[in-house]
């Protein structure tokens, strides 16, 4: 607990070639099933300040090139399709010899999200050729104010742009990161999350052929260990309200929404900031389910309002005090209170 008086330090490892991290157990009956997982870096140096790796598991690594490619001859044993992953895949310095070795080897390949700025010609090219079906952007926020709030560091001209490379390699679908209920959001936001939804679907429609666009929504939950840590989940009623926006002017459009379950996602924000009295709830628990959920939380007579609603004073001590990320004193609150944000 963090009344214990023990600092605990994070432990990691400085070369990620001495612990290979890929798919173990391959099913079809999973998510992601037809492909075989390869993690080629591991940290982040952008410090988008929502983002728990942005923040807590500096500095970013990279494995070597012949390690991914060993592990690709591996994978291709068992699966076609190899994805990458990573918080920031593109970062990758040697990024587009490793694409066009992997589709030298016959690779199809997928890849989390690539950062907009910058995106390089020559990768997607690369991705391309090798049989990518969805190419993911991550805008976060519709508005340049709110992009400016969570530190993201992209403007409209810079996602439009991407957008347009995207559709100039012949990629029918793509797919947008949104979140809601960002702090200082407001109806305006939402709007224009619409009218930049809209202008990407312009880009995409002038190509041969169109494309299809889809949102991957979900709702922003205050992490530990992120500038964001003190400050509140938007309720449910407002979350619902928000989604219904962008539904109500996106579906008659032909854009696909996709959403996180807005409770669960509450379970999450109050597991997120939760403290040592949800160990008792995580072993009252009879059935994984929300009712069960709540039973459990109200037999413990604990608040979900307290852990996931309410910003936290700066004099409040945090659960997780204890913890040593390797992040500056100070540092947290310092980007919180930053004029952008």
């Amino acid at each position: 607990p963090a009344d214990a008086g023990i600092l605990v330090a994070r432990q990691w490892t400085a070369n990620l070639d001495d612990f290979p991290a890929h798919s173990v157990v391959l099913t079809p009956d999973t998510e992601l099933g037809d492909l075989y997982l390869i993690e080629v870096e591991r940290g982040c140096h952008w410090g988008c300040r929502f983002c728990l790796v942005s923040n807590a598991f500096r500095p970013m690594r990279f494995r070597s090139l012949d390690k991914l490619i060993e592990q690709a001859e591996a994978g291709l044993q068992y699966r076609k399709r190899l994805g990458l992953v990573g918080p920031s895949v593109a970062d990758y310095p040697r990024f587009e010899e490793l694409l066009a070795r992997l589709q030298q080897m016959g690779a199809e390949l997928s890849i989390s999200s690539l950062r907009i700025k910058p995106l390089p010609s020559l990768a997607l090219r690369e991705m391309a050729k090798g049989g990518a079906r969805t190419i993911a952007l991550a805008p976060e926020a519709g508005s340049q104010r709110l992009r400016q709030v969570i530190k993201k560091g992209i403007t409209e001209g810079d996602i439009l742009e991407a957008v347009r490379r995207v559709a100039e390699q012949g990629i029918k679908q793509l797919k947008l990161y949104f979140m809601i209920g960002l702090p200082s959001e407001t109806d305006a936001d939402i709007k224009a999350m619409v009218d930049l939804t809209l202008r990407c679907k312009a880009i995409f429609d002038r190509q041969p052929g169109g494309g299809r666009i889809t949102l991957s929504i979900a709702p922003f939950v205050p992490k530990a260990g992120t500038p964001f840590q003190r400050l509140p989940m938007e309720t449910l009623s407002a979350l619902n309200r928000r989604l219904s926006l962008l539904k109500n002017n996106l579906l008659p459009q032909g854009i696909k929404l996709k959403c996180e379950s807005l409770a669960w996602s509450e379970v999450q924000g109050v597991l997120a900031r939760g403290d040592t009295k949800l160990a008792e709830v995580l072993a009252s628990i009879e059935e994984v389910s929300l009712p069960g959920w709540r039973r459990a939380m109200k037999k413990c007579h604990l608040d979900t309002d307290y852990y996931a609603h309410q910003r936290w004073d700066t004099a409040e001590k945090l659960p997780w005090s204890m913890l040593d990320s390797g992040t500056e004193a100070g540092y947290l609150e310092l980007e919180l209170n930053s004029p952008s944000a």
